[in-house]
């Protein structure tokens, strides 16, 4: 953290501190973070960081305060909606079936900033008529979250959301804004709960034997330590066939606990696998077994291909000679694995490819990825069993490389294949997280900023484009020319730097002419 280009060594000395507390990641802009701390310290009117370094560690309010400026609180009601017509359409009517009407469920949002995830869950169990027989608890690092939280007086910026009439019957106009009713409200259990502490779960604070757990858009703020003690946490706050919702963006937990990831068609939830079942997972924390027979499965949503597009290969603006990362599944490449360059993959024999191409025919993507090897538990198999599906369907690639990456999360090579299976789909928001979660694993992968250059063009973000194509010149250019990058398919960083450079320029170019009267 201290080689960071910050302007003065006090900053990376107070987030040290913040990392050891609360699990925080070092930041990825650390202008953005110095502009946080220094509004943090002169609400405190300190300006000596020592001083502030020991008046946070001293004041819990002041960490709060300086974490609330150091990680984002978006949040607004029913976000990402699919998350919410899972949990209605499928899992509250499994739940009721199992458990009978008098059930009371349990849930809970970690992390719940100012409330409206937490009050949209209370509304939606309310709707589908579990107004009696329901505790959504919620918890977050900052009490000043909670104390809006608890408030519970809401703008139309929390309204914004495609879901948004659903709330409003719950809130009442008072002036601009709008205040929630306490029917919705009796139903939430706010309270302070720092994820990165081994203080949970506990039958005390409530967290424990959950039957839906909504932690969105809260890992990426953690470290990898973090994250992994955090995952096993969250399983054991689990009962046995709980579910799990974590933001699209959040690292994968497949392999950091046994939870059995569950692929639809907007993306992947996770579900505590029932007693008896062999996961090689180390170390996970365990309640215990909990009374009754293990819950049935889970019923399975369908994914919904997503239209082809052209592939991104073929666009103009690459430099010649250099063939960009391939993003279309025409022939996947055969070589060079995750971790590795070179390596020669493991083919399917005749059997195996018989098998697969009779699963897919019925439909049946698990069973040929694992006829391929694309759920190995080696992530070169795996990675070489998802290039060898992707040459047969390409959307059971995309299910096999999202259930490869969910066993194998830290492995950035599988990541940014799935991102290249979605790109070649034209699925251009999940490339953009599939590639960018890959460099949050790997930051040195110099192919896979070229390629998330190219996503956010096609997306119009230009100025997070230009930002990406210049990260990966300057990688490239601190290589020895004839480098052989990591998942480049054998090409040098000298002719990917150029290609990025190129890439750059004319993008440029393009943003000077239409500027131009």
């Amino acid at each position: 953290m201290r080689t960071g280009p910050w302007s003065h060594e006090g900053f990376p000395s107070i987030l040290a501190l913040v990392e050891e507390r609360a699990g925080l990641a070092p930041p990825s802009c650390p202008a953005s973070a110095e502009e946080g701390i220094t509004r943090a310290m002169a609400r405190a009117g300190i300006t000596d960081f020592d001083a502030y370094r020991m008046h946070i560690d001293s004041d819990p309010a002041a960490m709060d305060d300086l974490l609330t400026e150091l990680t984002i609180g978006e949040t607004y009601f029913f976000r990402t909606p699919e998350h919410f017509e899972y949990l209605r359409r499928v899992i509250l009517p499994a739940l009721r079936e199992k458990q009978g009407a008098n059930y009371n469920a349990r849930l809970w949002s970690a992390g719940c900033s100012s409330g409206e995830e937490a009050y949209s869950m209370a509304a939606l169990l309310m709707n589908e008529g579990w107004g009696n027989h329901m505790t959504v608890f919620a918890t977050d690092v900052s009490r000043t979250a909670l104390a809006r939280a608890r408030r519970a007086h809401y703008g139309e910026w929390s309204l914004r959301g495609p879901w948004a009439e659903r709330m409003r019957a719950y809130l009442r106009p008072e002036g601009r804004q709008y205040v929630l009713s306490p029917e919705v409200k009796q139903h939430v259990r706010f309270s302070y709960l720092n994820l990165a502490l081994d203080t949970w779960p506990s039958p005390d604070s409530g967290i424990w034997r959950l039957d839906v757990v909504f932690c969105r858009n809260v890992l990426i703020y953690f470290n990898n330590f973090t994250i992994e003690g955090v995952a096993r946490r969250l399983h054991a706050s689990l009962s046995e066939g709980g579910f799990l919702f974590t933001g699209p963006s959040d690292p994968p937990l497949g392999g950091l606990a046994p939870l059995e990831p569950i692929l639809t068609e907007w993306g992947v939830l996770y579900r505590r696998l029932p007693p008896g079942t062999t996961v090689a997972v180390p170390d996970v924390l365990s309640l215990g077994e909990h009374e009754g027979p293990p819950p049935p499965p889970a019923p399975r949503m369908p994914m919904v291909a997503a239209p082809s597009v052209a592939p991104t290969s073929a666009r103009a603006g690459t430099s010649p000679g250099v063939p960009p990362p391939r993003a279309v599944p025409g022939r996947m490449p055969e070589t060079t694995p995750p971790k590795a360059t070179g390596a020669v993959a493991r083919r399917p024999s005749a059997a195996e490819l018989g098998a697969a191409r009779a699963a897919l025919e019925r439909g049946d993507w698990h069973e040929a990825a694992t006829r391929m090897g694309a759920l190995d538990a080696d992530a070169e198999t795996a990675a070489s069993g998802v290039r060898a599906i992707a040459n047969l369907d390409a959307q059971a690639a995309i299910y096999a490389s999202a259930e490869a990456a969910s066993r194998h999360p830290l492995v950035p090579g599988l990541r940014y294949l799935e991102a290249l299976l979605l790109l070649g789909q034209g699925r251009l928001p999940d490339a953009e997280r599939s590639v960018r979660q890959a460099l949050y694993l790997e930051p040195t992968l110099a192919v896979a900023w070229l390629v998330l250059g190219r996503v956010l063009n096609q997306l119009g973000d230009t100025p997070g484009a230009l930002k990406a194509l210049r990260e990966a010149e300057v990688l490239c250019a601190a290589l020895p020319p004839d480098s052989v990058l990591p998942l480049a398919e054998g090409e040098h960083a000298s002719d990917l730097g150029r290609a990025a450079r190129d890439e750059r320029i004319r993008l440029e170019l393009t943003m000077i002419e239409g500027k131009a009267p």
